[in-house]
């Protein structure tokens, strides 16, 4: 290729982009021939034809349109083409007929320029080149306003105008690093001392939820203004996620007292009313404190202790303000390797079960055994299962921990039901009873278990009343119908409510041990309540937490039977049961599961019949 050659495909490939709109092809033509050597020229004989190449086609710079045309006249092209190209300047062709027409849809339009029909090449070419600068301006004008949105979305937050989580970071980061640098300068620390505060609304997804996002913006926006007003001297403050706010400021934290005691402050002034729909609504925050470089010089680190202070002041019960402390760091960083090693737990088998008898004195007889998960880590040792479980609670590893019992459970109860009890006991967290697939999961464990219904028992805590019961109660309905056994455990430790066990098709109740420790102070009152209730609501009565002979009889003298507890067996793994079930005084405990209707006449001559067919076909 010549270099003439060469220099001509480049600049066509330079070349602005025009489309010119006619129903008439002389039009089109000469169009074409008068700008097609300056410029690249698309034509469509119609307003729809030019839309469409408008949708395929990128960088047009002018449109240039008849006004008179069939089905869609040029001012109305022109107005809908403004919504798929806006930079491109607009030219509209007009006969002296037609001017009052165009000149009144110039507004919807937003014409450049208007021509008048036939128009001499050089006011044709003037119009263009102004149109092709009107291009110019509008696209520069358009990346500039891209760039400064932009930069205003990655600063700001949209609902509260606060900083971003970005731009706090990096107004933290500035922060941390100055303040090293005065550590190493070897400058008064007090002088350089700042505050990270992570501020958790905690009943703002309450609102959310009840009265919807709309109405948690207006809350958001009422609180990003107290925090501006209250939080004057602050270098930064921003949302810093969905329901928490960060704040930077100036802190001498010399005197930790005064520090909480501002903390508090701001906790009570943004608790104060907040009007929402015609409904009065106090708000509930919780502070975590960090100070920069008191506790650290890093900014990811200081955001980090920030918010584990303010999770130690939600666990406290909120509404208060925490000042981060160095221990618990590490007893975070231990509580992650263990949730780690948890998980690899469960992925690998590695926890087992042990099991508990509950006894029937009145019969003699083992009435069922409940697993209950064990976990012996290979350094650290046995861990504490109000430890591991209360790990995989807060980590939402609950529902896949629940169902590794109860899977590893069925599949071991084939060893045990018949031979030691009626069934075997397991308890189910409500994370993983209200998951949508929990009954599937039941029913496939149990097949794959070859685990009939009636022998197996699943336990609740009282935390089931504190739930959506209408959703609870239509779930456990499910489970009776299948065959199911539901116990409530650890009853009377707070959420009980006649009216739920009313309405709760519960089999069983199991007292809470801590009332047998507390057996002749009180706890007999609360144990007696329970047996009557039991017996009112045709419910059996477990007591748990039984330990010595005098507790036996204390408990039997107010009508108990069912018993639980070291008096009678410790939880103990699936290869001593045999062994301390031969040991012992008890028998287990006949099956429940219903015995099979006889076949009647009828259905052993269909049998045969079946029969005899398949072995004449064979």
């Amino acid at each position: 290729m010549s270099k003439i050659s060469e220099a001509r495909v480049t600049s066509d490939a330079h070349r602005h982009r025009i489309l010119c709109v006619d129903d008439e092809t002389q039009v089109l033509e000469g169009l074409s021939l008068q700008l097609g050597r300056r410029y690249e020229v698309l034509t469509a004989l119609s307003g729809a034809e030019a839309l469409e190449i408008l949708q395929r086609e990128d960088h047009i710079s002018v449109l240039i349109s008849d006004m008179r045309m069939p089905r869609m006249d040029g001012a109305t092209f022109l107005a809908r083409a403004r919504t798929i190209v806006p930079n491109a300047a607009r030219i509209l062709l007009t006969g002296q007929t037609d001017l009052r027409s165009a000149i009144a849809a110039v507004n919807e339009a937003q014409v450049l320029k208007f021509l008048s029909k036939p128009c001499p090449p050089p006011e044709l070419h003037a119009a263009v080149e102004t149109a092709i600068e009107h291009y110019r301006q509008n696209t520069s004008a358009s990346t500039g306003l891209r760039r400064t949105l932009t930069a205003q979305i990655i600063s700001q937050d949209p609902v509260t105008g606060l900083a971003s989580r970005t731009f706090f970071n990096a107004a933290l980061g500035e922060v941390c690093a100055d303040a090293g640098n005065a550590s190493d300068t070897g400058a008064n620390p007090a002088a350089r001392s700042y505050a990270v505060l992570f501020i958790n609304i905690e009943n703002l997804g309450d609102i959310n939820a009840v009265q919807g996002h709309s109405v948690g913006d207006q809350v958001l926006q009422v609180l990003a203004r107290r925090l501006r007003e209250h939080c004057a001297s602050a270098l930064c403050i921003g949302r810093w996620g969905d329901e928490e706010f960060a704040v930077l400021q100036p802190r001498d934290f010399t005197d930790e007292s005064a520090v909480l005691a501002a903390a508090d402050a701001l906790i009570a002034d943004l608790a104060a009313p907040i009007a929402l729909q015609h409904v009065s609504q106090r708000m509930r925050a919780c502070i975590g404190i960090a100070g920069v470089p008191t506790h650290t010089a890093d900014a990811k680190t200081a955001i980090k202790y920030a918010a584990l202070a303010a999770r130690q002041a939600k666990l406290q019960g909120g509404g208060v303000s925490c000042l981060f402390r160095s221990d618990w760091a590490d007893r975070v960083e231990y509580r992650y390797q263990l949730l780690v090693a948890l998980r690899e737990a469960m992925d690998t088998d590695a926890l087992h079960l042990n099991y508990q008898p509950v006894i029937d004195i009145k019969k003699g007889c083992v009435r069922k055994l409940e697993a209950l998960a064990r976990w012996h880590h290979p350094t650290l040792g046995p861990v504490a299962p109000a430890l591991f479980v209360n790990l995989a609670e807060e980590s939402g590893d609950m529902p896949r921990l629940g169902q590794w019992i109860l899977r590893r459970a069925c599949r071991e109860a084939r060893q045990l039901v018949g031979r030691c009890c009626a069934r075997v006991a397991v308890n189910v967290s409500m994370q993983q009873l209200l998951q949508d697939n929990f009954l599937t999961q039941l029913n496939e464990t149990l097949q794959l278990a070859e685990l009939r219904p009636q022998e197996l028992e699943l336990e609740l805590t009282e935390s089931v009343f504190s739930h959506d019961a209408d959703r609870v109660l239509a779930l456990v309905t499910e489970l009776h119908k299948l065959g199911i056994t539901v116990a409530i455990d650890d009853f009377g430790s707070g959420y009980s409510s006649l009216a739920y066990l009313q309405r709760f098709p519960a089999d069983a109740i199991k007292v809470d041990r801590s009332f047998v420790a507390t057996l002749g102070k009180g706890g007999e009152t609360i144990i007696a309540a329970a047996l009557s209730i039991g017996r009112s609501f045709g419910m059996e009565v477990v007591i748990e937490g039984v330990e010595t002979e005098l507790q036996r009889r204390q408990l039997t003298a107010l009508g108990a039977s069912l018993f639980q507890g070291y008096l009678y067996g410790k939880p103990m793994p699936l290869g001593e049961i045999d062994q301390w079930f031969l040991s012992s005084a008890f028998a287990a405990a006949p099956s429940e599961v219903p015995a099979e209707q006889p076949e009647t006449d009828a259905q052993t001559d269909a049998a045969a019949d079946a029969a005899a067919g398949a072995s004449s076909r064979r």
